[in-house]
Formats: structure tokens, sequence, C-alpha cells
């Protein structure tokens, strides 16, 4: 997909605008910008989704979770764009109906606005998530985001069904709502041709070594195998993954105060554990939670985790204290405990988040922010 670049600035067109980074938020970008009319350049220094856009939980959903951090917006705005990608592109992405097991000892994690406020007005809870209180999140779920397609949460009997087979007698009950599954890496390349189809110029091997301002142009560098060309462009997006805060710092050299924290997500696939179609939703003691999902078929992808990130240059693996917490967690839902022997194969993402201060990895906001 990479394509020549025109000789020399005197030669080169002045686009409209030039993207930093082949992820899905990279080639999304060019494909809108493209689909408005504007000139589009997008520069890739590796391959298409070649970091976190392929290395995630295979989901595109609304944030049950964050409804527990009051991002309503936040849930609506991803509720809506929700139905419009499973209207778009029916061929790599499909709905996925969700069962959440219920148990009394649910707990929220400690800092969480609703943990707080429940805690003032019901504090013999301890921080336990009440069944109203899910059932409530639930129905918020199902009508934030005006939704037609897929249908609504219903409550589930665990008790001699295919989904309650797998697990443990303990649980009796369980909600089951919808999400949907997509294939991460080719929604990230239909993307990409699709703005070339529109006019794009998608470089892959094509690094942004430095970018300056001059006139109101970003005269921007670039450097591929054989050679190294400057691109000018009226705008420019830093859409660099994990990569986003060494763009500012180091090719933009911008004295930015806003800082990028780096959250390693790991996720195991393990031999197949249950025989149905439908997804996990399981809620740990420690108030995270993690998903159990079908496979490719023969296995089941477990994820995911939330661990600090240092270096973007440092390959993220998913590390034996990840891989061990993964196991642990699913074993206290299955009956039949997930043992580091059933684990056939682990990947990890970095997500790029906006350092809000928040005291975790997990309640850092994933909402955007310009």
């Amino acid at each position: 997909m990479s394509q020549s670049i025109k000789e020399g600035p005197a030669d080169t067109p002045t686009h409209d605008l030039l993207v930093i980074g082949g992820g899905i938020n990279g080639c999304g970008i060019a494909r809108d910008a493209a689909g408005r009319g504007l000139s589009v350049v997008l520069c890739e220094k590796g391959d298409l989704a070649g970091a976190t856009s392929s290395a995630s939980t295979k989901l595109f959903h609304g944030g049950l979770r964050y409804l527990e951090y009051f991002e309503f917006r936040l849930v609506r705005e991803a509720l809506m764009e929700r139905e419009t990608l499973l209207r778009a592109m029916p061929h790599i992405s499909w709905p996925m109906r969700f069962v959440l097991p219920y148990h009394k000892d649910m707990r929220f994690e400690s800092d969480t606005p609703t943990s707080k406020l429940l805690g003032l007005v019901m504090p013999w809870m301890k921080g336990r998530r009440p069944a109203w209180l899910i059932r409530l999140g639930l129905f918020l779920y199902d009508h934030l985001g005006g939704r037609k397609i897929l249908p609504g949460t219903t409550t589930l009997s665990l008790a001699a069904t295919p989904e309650g087979a797998p697990l443990q007698d303990r649980f009796a009950r369980a909600y089951e709502y919808s999400d949907c599954w997509v294939e991460d890496s080719r929604l990230v390349v239909l993307n990409a041709r699709d703005a070339q189809a529109r006019g794009a110029s998608i470089l892959t091997r094509t690094e942004v070594v430095s970018a300056r301002a001059e006139d109101g142009i970003w005269q921007v560098t670039v450097k591929t195998e054989d050679e190294t060309k400057t691109i000018a462009a009226k705008m420019l997006v830093n859409a660099a993954g994990p990569w986003v805060g060494d763009v500012i710092h180091g090719k933009l050299r911008l004295n930015s105060r806003e800082a990028v924290r780096l959250v390693r997500g790991s996720h195991i696939v393990t031999r197949k554990l249950y025989d149905h179609d439908k997804c996990y939703f399981f809620q740990g003691t420690d108030g995270r939670i993690i998903f159990a999902i079908p496979y490719e078929q023969d296995f089941t992808l477990i994820g995911t985790t939330d661990a600090e990130h240092d270096d973007p240059a440092r390959m993220p693996r998913c590390t034996d204290e990840e891989r061990d917490y993964l196991c642990s967690f699913a074993s206290q839902y299955f009956k039949r405990s997930v043992s580091v022997q059933d684990v056939v194969w682990s990947y990890s993402g970095v997500r790029p988040l906006y350092d809000d201060g928040a005291s975790s990895a997990t309640a850092a906001t994933r909402d955007y922010t310009l």
C-alpha cells in the first residue's frame, strides 16, 4: 500500500492534512477527511495496525464499566457509533451476547464516583455492587445510544443452561446484554483502503523524522527505506498511538504540559473452555473486570489487564504476573480452574491515555482529549 513521495519541497503539493500513525485512529481520520474532500496523506513508520490496533480485545462496545465513572457522554457516543459500525461492516463484525454472572461479593474499584456515592448513602454495602445497581447500569446501557439493531438486556437463569454449565454452582443467575465482536486489524486496513479510494495517500514504512511550521504550513520530513523527503501540509494530526508523546516532544519539539499515560493491556488465549458462542463478563473482588470470549473456533480469549508501561519503544508482552492474574481471575468463575498449562498464546497492546492524574490505570479516562 506504500506509495512514492513527490520529489523535493518545491515539487511537493501542499496537502490539507497529514496524519501521523496508521492505527485505527489515524486511518479513521484519514478516511473521514478524504471523504469530506480534503487532500490527505498518512504516514506510518511500520505497517497498518502494527501495534495497539491489532492487540485489542477484539470488541467494539459502549464501555459498560465507564458508567461507574459517570462518563455518560462517552458511553452514549460509543453506543451510537457501535450501531453505525455494525451497519457499515457486517463482513468483519457481528453481534455477541455477553453473560454477566452475579454474586453478592462483587465490588467496585474503591475510587470510582459510584462507589464513593454508594458508600455515603449505603455504607453497610462496604463497596459491594448491589444487583439493582447493575441492572440500572444495564438499563442505561440499553437506552443511552438509541439502540435499534441489538437486543436488550435479559435476566438469565444459570441452572441447567449452556451458559451456566461451565460456571461454578454458586452462580445462580446472570444478566445478558449485547455488544459486538470485530476483526480489529481488518477494520484498520479497510479504513485505509477506503481512504485511499477517496484520494488519500497511505504511506507505510514511512517514518516522520521531524516537522516544523513555516508561514502556516507544516514542513514534514519523512524517511523511507531508500530516502528522506519533505511533505507539506496545512494541518497535522498526531495519531501515533503509544508514540504520541514522543511525536509531540521529539518530532515536533513542542513544549506541551499535557502528558500521556501508557497502560498495557495483556490477553491470554487458552484451549476452548466452553461450547456456546457467548462471551462472559466477569467482575473481580478487586473491582476490575475481564472478558472470556470464544476465539477462532477452538480457543477462548481472556483479557485484559491494566498495567503501567513506561516506554513505547519496549515491546509490550504479557508478563508472568499478568498471565497468572488472568488465570486466577477466570478460575474464580469457571468450574475447571484455568492453569498456565491451558495458555497457548498471549499478546499485549499499549493504550495511550490522557494523563488526568487518576490514581490507577483502570481509572484513567478513555475519553478523547484535544
